[in-house]
């Protein structure tokens, strides 16, 4: 089983090299890592000339998360790879994860199109990472705590956090929507999966720290760039996937506007603006 990792990365040196060592420290390691360098800086440039067991794929413009997973996954499956696993450079994977996930990937049904690891943060499980969508609704609920305690549970989508996806269904699908450039690729990703008849599946017993700060939570100010993406791409996947009546739209960006209030800035409304305009002209 040829299990090509992929990690996209953008000047977090120090957190990007704990990533690679966790993924060479794996008990069933990858058989290759490929690293997407979104134009960082020097200190990344550096670390990566060390590193002689990555393969590292240079550019010169930042194309945000999901214009990094699509060129990763591309060059992934050029390399022959029969699964994908995918990462973030702040998600440092324990020692057994992939591991767990291959133990799932062999009692998996055919059409299995990606499985994902838990996610931990703040040393405790993030459920948010892997959810459920109701297109009638929108609603997008954490699979539930009792999920964790299965060996393997069918989920709706999840973040690119530890996510391990087939090959087959990666040709079959396409890759992420680069012009999402960050947030809600993902999502829109395992929706696109589900929509072919892949399923998506949860592996708890495969477990991925994700180190990020409490602050980057979306609920904290000032309203700027990831909320206008999130938001943007949020009510396109919406629109595209949901059979929810128009009100139901206005959820999400109330929940926005109220970040953007906060702010007491015109530039912050301007912006909130801005991303529910611009989502009607994202197509999928």
């Amino acid at each position: 089983m040829n299990i090509v990792a992929v990690v996209v990365t953008r000047d977090r040196p120090q957190l990007l090299a704990q990533a690679l060592d966790a993924l060479v420290g794996q008990t069933r390691p990858p058989s290759g890592i490929i690293v997407v360098d979104n134009a960082s800086g020097m200190e990344t440039q550096q670390l990566l000339a060390t590193r002689s067991d990555v393969k590292v794929c240079r550019l010169e413009q930042n194309l945000g998360g999901a214009g990094g997973f699509a060129i990763g996954i591309e060059t992934a499956l050029a390399a022959g790879a029969d699964w994908i696993w995918l990462m973030d450079d702040d998600a440092i994977a324990r020692p057994n994860a992939l591991a767990q996930l291959i133990d799932v990937a062999h009692d998996a049904q055919p059409r299995t199109g990606a499985i994902c690891s838990a996610v931990w943060e703040f040393g405790k499980l993030a459920p948010q990472h892997r959810r459920n969508f109701n297109p009638a609704t929108l609603a997008e609920p954490s699979v539930p705590f009792s999920a964790y305690q299965t060996k393997f549970t069918g989920i709706d989508t999840a973040s690119f956090v530890g996510f391990l996806l087939n090959a087959h269904a990666a040709v079959e699908v396409g890759l992420p929507l680069r012009k999402f450039f960050l947030a809600y690729d993902d999502t829109e990703y395992s929706l696109r999966l589900g929509k072919r008849g892949w399923k998506v599946l949860l592996a708890p017993g495969s477990i991925v720290d994700h180190m990020r700060s409490p602050l980057a939570r979306l609920r904290h100010g000032p309203f700027g760039i990831k909320h206008y993406y999130t938001l943007r791409n949020q009510l396109a996947v919406f629109r595209h996937y949901g059979r929810a009546r128009p009100w139901r739209l206005w959820l999400p960006m109330v929940r926005y506007a109220y970040v953007a209030l906060r702010d007491r800035k015109i530039s912050s409304l301007s912006l909130w603006r801005r991303s529910i305009r611009d989502s009607r002209h994202i197509t999928i």
